[in-house]
């Protein structure tokens, strides 16, 4: 790679990271102050996080779809018109969003180790590196106008791998609550009754999240330790806090849309013919 080309991915690296910071910190103040959201504040919080993420969903979709039109249809084609994405997808990508919004936003208002938001800002780098390694090593190999989308699309994968495994690893040694002289029901409401917060409708989906999690901590006390290796002990704890995916490819979503929408008039891949 040329100087000159390496100064600009290193420009635009730095760039991105600037625009990205504000999502994790913006989570960090829903973690300070979320929980005296009113119902209305809340849902308008959801409501914005879903659109900004149904926005980078939509215009992701868009790319995939004349990827295949662009070698299945002719552009003057009236089905090319019909099927490369417009109202319909917006709407399907909006209502996907709204709740995988509320779960990330949920995950963070509750009480929460610092872990997960250490783990969210030191991502932006991640994530960012990660597409730039992407970019490289399709550059011979992708049509140039497809080579930003699809290299952010290896970079989310990989990075949801590298974060859930981390988190998970943290999970795994934090301390939790003992459960061992509770049932499983009594463990639930146990959980659920620390949930605290101003808005009603976020009180009971943190009262959710909070049964789920007491779930999985009482089968872990209960009947994982001593009958396993460490090994096997770790899969399933993995296994337990499977849901956490949620949260994490949430917060990604949220990510990749802030690329997405910077990006766009670059990555724009126009009528369809090459």
């Amino acid at each position: 790679m040329a100087p000159g080309q390496r100064g600009g991915g290193l420009r635009e690296a730095l760039n991105d990271m600037l625009w990205l910071l504000p999502a994790p910190f913006l989570l960090i103040l829903a973690d300070r102050f979320g929980s005296a959201l009113s119902d209305r504040a809340f849902v308008a919080a959801v409501l914005g996080t879903a659109v900004l993420m149904a926005a980078g969903i939509w215009l992701r979709a868009v790319v995939h779809r004349r990827i295949f039109l662009a070698g299945a249809l002719r552009g003057e084609s009236p089905w090319y018109r019909w099927l490369r994405g417009g109202a319909g997808l917006a709407l399907v990508s909006l209502l996907a969003s709204v709740p995988l919004a509320a779960i990330l936003l949920v995950a963070v208002i509750r009480p929460t180790e610092s872990h997960l938001l250490v783990g969210l800002v030191v991502n932006v780098p991640v994530l960012v590196l990660l597409r730039q390694f992407w970019m490289r090593r399709l550059a011979a190999h992708a049509v140039p106008r497809f080579q930003p989308v699809l290299a952010l699309r290896f970079a989310l994968a990989l990075n949801f791998m590298l974060l859930f495994l981390v988190l998970a690893i943290a999970a795994v040694f934090q301390s939790y609550p003992d459960f061992g002289a509770l049932t499983l029901t009594e463990a639930m409401l146990s959980e659920a009754g620390r949930q605290q917060a101003a808005s009603g409708l976020l009180q009971s989906l943190m009262q959710l999240a909070a049964a789920k999690d007491a779930l999985s901590w009482w089968l872990g006390q209960q009947m994982l330790p001593g009958a396993m290796q460490p090994g096997l002990q770790f899969a399933a704890w993995a296994v337990l806090l499977a849901t956490n995916a949620l949260v994490v490819w949430s917060y990604l979503l949220v990510c990749s849309s802030v690329l997405t929408l910077l990006h766009w008039r670059n990555w724009h891949p126009g009528t369809g013919r090459s």
